[in-house]
């Protein structure tokens, strides 16, 4: 007696992928990924049409932006709304670091105290608030942004770096000169130590 003919049915599996030759899959990939992108597009583009209204809450429990923050986000010619710059710190660190860099450093500054509400431990930021405020002419409230950024962040180098600038330029050398040393123990051989270095010397020199 033969053998019954074997069934041409698919033996039963948990899963089953179709047989597609390599070139398919290379092309399914691509469309999962053109799918992706047009979501991201798609929502990014409404969020920037449809910023949130003014009676729309913040991030950090804050309100809706304040007036300072809305003339600086202004004066910074951004693209993105204020509304939707206000609630992003990256946003608004890339913005408050574009004014600074255009010697725009009153402008700059609520915008990083609004990075610092958003993100307390930012200690770039912090840095960065203080070199504004100085340059801005407000000295001695750059002086105690730096100081207080020692103290929650004592082993970011630069912020030591910036304290002991600020403090020389305020002709407070007794500050400068703790701030300095401490900036180049913690790296002497980076650009940071060389420079805290290089203004220790300058502050030795009558």
């Amino acid at each position: 007696m033969s053998a019954p003919p074997r069934s041409k049915e698919r033996p039963p599996t948990a899963f089953w992928l179709p047989q597609l030759l390599p070139v398919h899959w290379l092309l399914l990939a691509a469309f999962l990924l053109f799918y992706g992108f047009a979501v991201f597009a798609l929502t990014r583009d409404y969020y920037l049409r449809h910023p949130p209204g003014p009676g729309v809450t913040q991030r950090g429990g804050g309100a809706a932006i304040g007036e300072q923050l809305r003339t600086a986000l202004a004066q910074g010619s951004s693209s993105l709304p204020p509304e939707l710059v206000a609630t992003d710190p990256l946003l608004l660190a890339q913005e408050a670091e574009r004014l600074f860099a255009m010697g725009r450093f009153a402008a700059a500054v609520p915008l990083y105290e609004r990075v610092l509400e958003l993100v307390p431990e930012n200690a770039e930021a912090r840095n960065d608030l203080g070199l504004a405020l100085h340059y801005a002419g407000n000295s001695a409230r750059g002086r105690e942004v730096l100081q207080a950024g020692t103290e929650r962040s004592p082993g970011f180098q630069r912020i030591w770096l910036s304290l002991g600038f600020v403090a020389a330029q305020s002709e407070q050398p007794e500050i400068a000169r703790a701030a300095l040393a401490r900036a180049r123990e913690l790296d002497p051989d980076n650009p940071v130590g060389e420079e805290a270095a290089r203004l220790l010397e300058q502050l030795a020199t009558p």
